[in-house]
């Protein structure tokens, strides 16, 4: 059997049923869900940084935060602002761009690889769904177009897997589209198509919404698919499998796939996983999901934060607590808890994260002795109040 018809049956069995391939670990998320455990920093760091972004009126972050960093800089993305911050002091240097329909503007930073540590770039979608690459001074240094095979708004986001070749997801609206995913030179023209296996019963007014997660680990491509078990890597000409997620009954049919998602309030979606991030480091492969009933404020499910520990060979999931999500207890410093649902790991095995700064406040008001006791470095973070930027987290992980 050549090897290009070898990692078809792979994928195949990959997407329909747990996989029976033993060249793949299985994560048994189901397992770790069904035992529930308290889950603490120190298994994951010795060594934690904490840097407060500067509060002033232009750098104010807003809703959907995600935060990265690199040696140099943190940068911070919400809600239509890009800020820029100084790694070391947390000070304000600039905001990436703006959002708007000018010549140098955006329409929105792309969701799951947005960031790029070494090259320090940001990428965005303009209104005509051209996708820009930003350096940290705001300026377009290139311009990536969709393939021109399918409509633009049938696509999702275009992430690198070389300098010249990107992987772009091709939404499933019919219930029957033959193409997964497209790989293309950026200008373009197709270079190749991974083909969908997977079919559902079209309705009207069904939303085929798929939670589709792409991440990048030494200079590799990687890829989730909602409704599969199988997380890819994926080459130019390849679709890997990397993991098999042992999900059982929580892994949602394909075949419900318009019903997961719409309408808002269906309680279908309620009985399944649905998977918002996934990245790794040498170590960890890092998971969170939402899951039940939908918090009455955020209409979302519980948020979930997990992790495989690929040198022990154990996967761990946190209980969510009064927040409706999973905490990290933070024994390293006898500290604020670290609530990570959407996070980032960079290329020096660092976990980035925040802590809004209501919670900082809180904890403060709520352990006046404890505080006490923390060094000088920490207790200086007691000034903070609600309205202030939240406090970057800086984890080296353990290898």
């Amino acid at each position: 059997m050549k090897p290009f018809s070898l990692i078809i049956v792979l994928f195949i069995a990959g997407c329909s049923s747990p996989s029976s391939d033993d060249s793949i670990v299985t994560i048994d998320i189901e397992k770790a869900f069904n035992n529930l455990s308290n889950m603490f920093l120190s298994d994951l760091t010795d060594e934690i940084e904490y840097i407060p972004l500067e509060n002033v009126p232009e750098a104010l972050t807003s809703e959907f935060l995600r935060v990265f960093a690199n040696d140099r800089y943190i940068v911070a993305i919400s809600f239509r602002h890009n800020h820029l911050f100084d790694r070391r002091t947390g000070k304000f240097i600039r905001e990436i761009s703006s959002y708007g329909r000018g010549p140098n503007d955006y329409m929105a930073t792309n969701i799951m690889v947005p960031f790029d540590e070494k090259e320090e770039t940001i990428r965005c979608l303009d209104f005509i769904r051209n996708e820009l690459i930003f350096d940290f001074n705001g300026k377009i240094i290139r311009i990536l177009t969709y393939p021109t095979e399918k409509k633009s708004s049938s696509m999702r986001e275009m992430i690198p897997i070389d300098e010249n070749s990107f992987i772009t997801y091709v939404y499933n609206y019919s219930g029957a589209e033959p193409v997964k995913l497209i790989v293309s030179d950026g200008n373009g023209n197709t270079l190749n198509r991974f083909p969908n296996y997977h079919t559902f019963v079209h309705r009207e007014n069904g939303s085929s919404y798929s939670s589709v997660l792409f991440y990048k680990w030494k200079k590799k491509c990687f890829f989730y698919e909602n409704c599969i078990d199988t997380l890819f890597q994926i080459t130019k000409s390849d679709l890997v499998p990397y993991y098999h997620f042992q999900l059982g009954k929580y892994n949602p049919p394909y075949k419900e796939k318009q019903n997961l998602h719409w309408p808002l309030d269906n309680p279908l979606k309620n009985n399944y996983f649905q998977l918002q991030t996934i990245n790794e480091s040498e170590r960890f492969l890092f998971f969170s999901f939402l899951y039940g009933e939908a918090n009455p404020l955020t209409n979302r499910g519980n948020q979930y934060f997990g992790y495989y520990d690929k040198k022990l060979s154990i996967t761990k999931i946190s209980d969510v607590d009064y927040t409706w999500k999973s905490p990290l207890i933070n024994d390293v410093d006898d500290f604020v808890p670290l609530r990570p649902f959407i996070w980032s790991v960079n290329q020096n095995d660092e976990f980035v994260a925040y802590i809004d700064a209501e919670d900082m406040e809180e904890w403060f008001l709520k352990n006046r002795e404890k505080a006490k006791q923390l060094p000088e470095r920490l207790k200086k973070l007691s000034t903070i109040t609600s309205n202030d930027n939240p406090v970057v987290v800086i984890a080296k992980l353990k290898q």
